[in-house]
């Protein structure tokens, strides 16, 4: 065989296909070096939750191994609707696919009906298939592994860093090597790339030499909610449809060890449908600038923290874009971890777990940290004999601005910030309050957060 082989897979779909997906089965001969995808459909529009009247497809592909998930299952990568074309070969692919061996077979387009019309949608996904040299011993993609290899301490024990953003391997418009060269520029100490659904910027990662602590993830980007996986080494199904579907891959998730977080559950985040499935480890009570809503994610945390369930705040920008202006900008929020000794990207993530965590504005913004004697946030903490603990709370670089404290009980107290180095000392009743937690605000301006800590976990 020499010439190219070419196919078209067309249809129409109406309105009752939307948010689901579609399987078009081709098949590839012996022989076949190169898969090239182009596709098209009627009506198209952004991927904007509040965009609305036409029609928005994703799209990716599965190889002969089948349409499954995992190092062994058949997914060979996703473009959502970033992109109209792609290709995948042996040695190199389009960002967002697995290079790799051409396997013979029944191969598979996933098409995502994000969005489909009330006119309903015409598609047409042609397909060509390059034969050449076949190299059987292809090697398998090498990527990042997530690693306890000890980095330099500092004396403080905190490092700062960034954990949900976006390259061009799924929808933003910069490479792995750029957002890194841009949060060593920011001065932070750790870097998470989630991009959607996909792990090919992991092999770039592990690649680039830089003085950051890098972790593996990715963020799984359904139509009921979106959710990061650290630490995560093979990918996750995120054609999830339904409450128990979405349970059984979060379960999935914690069972293979990854460090798993709540994304954004706020209006047009898009919102987290399903919310009783809730064993994350964290939640992320902040993404991007505070004033997009954030308060609603803020108060989903603390609705569960209700429950008494003790997870984790975290943050992270959510950048794409690293070359246009944007409001959602790297490294706003940073997060801010503490690790005993010698930090790594490991220990980075146990602390997550722990609850050893602040959310700050910016790499520079104010830092707020809690204790009760020997304990820190995310620590649990007995009552005294009066029923009362004595919490210290610190404030760094926030002189000007307003510490608010809470419980489950609501707000406990509201102090000014005089000093750039500020602690204060209070004893709080913890009959019923589960918990305590700070926040810094801006004076004058009490619905801007600058600052947000994981709990301290009070026992009565």
């Amino acid at each position: 065989m020499s010439d190219a082989l070419h196919l078209s897979l067309a249809g129409h779909l109406d309105e009752s296909y939307s948010q689901s997906f579609l399987e078009l089965p081709f098949e590839v001969p012996e022989g076949i070096a190169r898969i090239d995808v182009v596709y098209r459909y009627s009506s198209a529009i952004v991927s904007d939750p509040s965009v609305t009247g036409g029609n928005t497809i994703d799209i990716g592909i599965f190889d002969s191994r089948g349409a499954t998930f995992g190092k062994n299952g058949g997914f060979r990568g996703w473009s959502g609707s970033a992109r109209d074309r792609f290709f995948i070969a042996q040695d190199e692919a389009t960002p967002g696919y697995m290079p790799g061996l051409i396997q013979p077979g029944i191969w598979e387009i996933c098409l995502g009906l994000y969005k489909v019309a009330p006119q309903g949608c015409d598609f047409e996904v042609e397909i060509q298939l390059t034969p050449g040299v076949v190299n059987n011993a292809a090697v398998e993609p090498v990527l990042l592994p997530l690693t306890d290899i000890a980095f330099p301490a500092n004396a403080s024990g905190w490092y700062r860093g960034e954990l949900h953003c976006h390259t061009f391997n799924s929808d933003g418009d910069s490479s792995p090597l750029e957002v890194v060269r841009k949060a060593e520029a920011l001065g932070l100490d750790f870097l998470a790339i989630t991009d959607h659904n996909v792990l090919s910027q992991l092999m770039a990662l592990n690649t680039i030499d830089t003085r950051l602590m890098l972790i593996p993830g990715f963020e799984v980007t359904t139509y009921r909610g979106h959710w990061n996986a650290w630490g995560a080494d093979a990918s996750l199904d995120f054609r999830i449809l339904t409450e128990p579907r979405m349970a059984g891959v979060v379960a999935e998730a914690r069972g293979r060890g990854y460090l798993i977080s709540c994304n954004h559950p706020r209006p047009q985040g898009p919102d987290w449908v399903f919310t009783q499935v809730d064993d994350f480890d964290c939640i992320e009570v902040w993404n991007g600038p505070w004033l997009l809503s954030n308060n609603i994610a803020l108060k989903y945390w603390e609705s569960k923290l209700r429950q008494r369930r003790r997870i984790s705040p975290v943050g992270g920008s959510d950048a794409h874009f690293h070359h246009l202006e944007h409001p959602a900008k790297l490294g706003t929020p940073t997060t801010w971890l503490y690790v005993e000794g010698s930090p790594s990207p490991i220990k980075l993530l146990d602390a997550l777990r722990k609850g050893r965590v602040f959310i700050s504005e910016s790499p520079d913004g104010p830092r707020v940290m809690l204790s009760s004697g020997d304990a820190m946030m995310g620590d649990v903490v007995q009552a005294g004999a009066e029923g009362q603990v004595e919490i210290t709370v610190q404030a760094g670089g926030a002189r000007g601005s307003i510490l608010e404290l809470y419980t489950a009980d609501g707000a406990v107290g509201r102090y000014d910030i005089d000093a750039d180095d500020w602690r204060i000392q209070l004893s709080i009743d913890t009959l019923d309050a589960l918990y305590i937690r700070a926040q810094i605000v801006a004076a004058g301006a009490p619905d801007t957060v600058r600052a947000i800590s994981s709990p301290i976990y009070l026992d009565a």
